[in-house]
C-alpha cells in the first residue's frame, strides 16, 4: 500500500501546485518565466513527472517554470506548439519518446521534423510497461492470455493509435500469432476507466496507475515489460520470462527546445535537469512509481533518440501502420 499513499500525495501535492521560482532577480535568459508543454492531459505519470520537474528546475534557474498541458491529436498539436516557437530558451517541450521516434514514421508527410525542428536537452527518466487485465478474464499470465485470444474476442486498450502500448499489442499479434482486438483511447486514463469497468479486457499501462489498481483488485498483473522485474510489483514476471521475448522496449520521457537554441541555452538548461534529477528526493520517490530518473548530455541524448526512431520504424514500416 505504500506506492498507492505516496501516489496519492504526489497527485494531491504536485498537480495541485503552482510552480514558483525566484522571480525578480534576473536569472536564467531575460529574467522571463519558462513555459514547459506537456502534450498529455493533466494527472497521468507523465504530467506529476514534468511539475516535479518544474518545480525543482525554476529553483536552479530561478525563474518560475510552468507547466502547460496540451493533451489531444495524438501528442501532435502540442509537440508542434513548441516546434513553431521562438529559439530564446522560454518554450519546452516535455514529451514521451513517441512523439519523436513513432508518430513520424505513421504519416505520409510527417507533422513535424523530429530532428530538424528540435533542439534535444535532457531525457528525463525511462519507464516501463505492466500489462493489466480486467479480474474477469480467465487468464493467470500472458501466454494463457495470448491463448485465450486465438479462440475468444479478446480487447486490448492503449492510450491511443501509435502509442507504445499499440505497438506491444501490434508485435504480440505479429510475432506470437495473437489475435487480439485492439482499442485506441484519447489517452490512457479513459483506458484505464474502461479496464477497470471492464468494457475492455487487457491494457499496457504504467506502473504507478497499475499498481493502485492492482492493489484495490481493480485489475490483475501478468507481466512487465522491462529487462527486469520492477521493484513495485516483484511477483510479476518480466515478457521475456514468460516467453515473448520479442516484447521489449521501454517509454522515455524528455526534454527539448524549437530548433536554433543556443549553446548557452541549452547547456543551462541541462546542468538544471542534472540538478533535479540528482535530488535523492526525487529519485526515491520516483522509483517506487517505477521510474527510472536520469539525465543524459544533450549528444546523448540525440543519439539515443535515433537509434529508438530507426528501431520503432522498422516495426512499424513491417506491421503497416498508419495514422493517414
Amino acid at each position: 500500500m505504500k506506492i498507492v499513499r505516496m501516489l496519492a500525495a504526489l497527485v494531491a501535492g504536485l498537480c495541485a501546485t503552482t510552480v514558483m521560482g525566484a522571480q525578480g532577480q534576473g536569472a536564467y535568459p531575460d529574467g522571463q518565466p519558462v513555459r514547459m508543454v506537456v502534450p498529455a492531459p493533466p494527472g497521468g505519470p507523465g504530467d506529476i513527472v514534468a511539475r516535479a520537474l518544474a518545480q525543482q528546475m525554476s529553483g536552479s534557474l530561478g525563474v518560475p517554470v510552468l507547466v502547460d498541458n496540451q493533451p489531444g491529436g495524438a501528442s501532435i498539436p502540442g509537440t508542434r506548439m513548441v516546434a513553431r516557437a521562438a529559439p530564446d530558451g522560454h518554450t519546452l517541450l516535455l514529451t514521451l519518446n513517441v512523439t519523436h521516434t513513432q508518430l513520424p514514421h505513421m504519416y505520409a508527410t510527417p507533422p513535424y521534423d523530429p530532428f530538424g525542428d528540435f533542439t534535444p536537452i535532457s531525457m528525463l527518466y525511462r519507464g516501463y510497461s505492466v500489462l493489466v487485465a480486467h479480474p474477469s478474464l480467465p487468464a493467470g499470465n500472458l501466454a494463457e492470455a495470448v491463448e485465450l485470444s486465438r479462440r475468444e474476442n479478446i480487447s486490448f486498450g492503449s492510450a491511443g493509435a501509435g502509442t507504445t502500448g499499440h505497438l506491444f499489442v501490434e508485435v504480440l499479434n505479429d510475432e506470437y500469432d495473437a489475435g487480439f482486438t485492439h482499442v485506441p483511447y484519447k489517452g490512457s486514463q479513459p483506458a484505464t476507466q474502461d479496464l477497470i469497468g471492464g468494457h475492455i479486457q487487457l491494457l499496457f499501462d504504467s506502473p504507478a496507475t497499475a499498481a493502485v489498481h492492482i492493489a484495490a483488485g481493480r485489475s490483475k498483473p501478468l507481466a512487465v515489460v522491462s529487462p527486469q522485474r520492477l521493484a513495485a510489483l516483484p511477483d510479476v514476471p518480466t515478457a521475456a520470462e514468460a516467453g515473448f521475448p520479442a516484447l521489449e522496449g521501454s517509454a522515455w520521457m524528455g526534454l527539448f527546445g524549437p530548433a536554433g537554441l543556443s549553446p548557452q541555452v541549452v547547456d543551462k538548461l541541462n546542468r538544471a535537469v542534472v540538478q533535479a534529477v540528482e535530488s535523492s528526493v526525487l529519485r526515491e520517490q520516483f522509483a517506487l512509481l517505477g521510474v527510472e530518473i536520469l539525465s543524459t548530455t544533450p549528444e546523448a541524448f540525440a543519439e539515443q533518440i535515433r537509434l529508438d526512431y530507426d528501431r520503432w520504424g522498422r516495426i512499424i514500416k513491417r506491421l503497416g501502420i498508419r495514422q493517414d
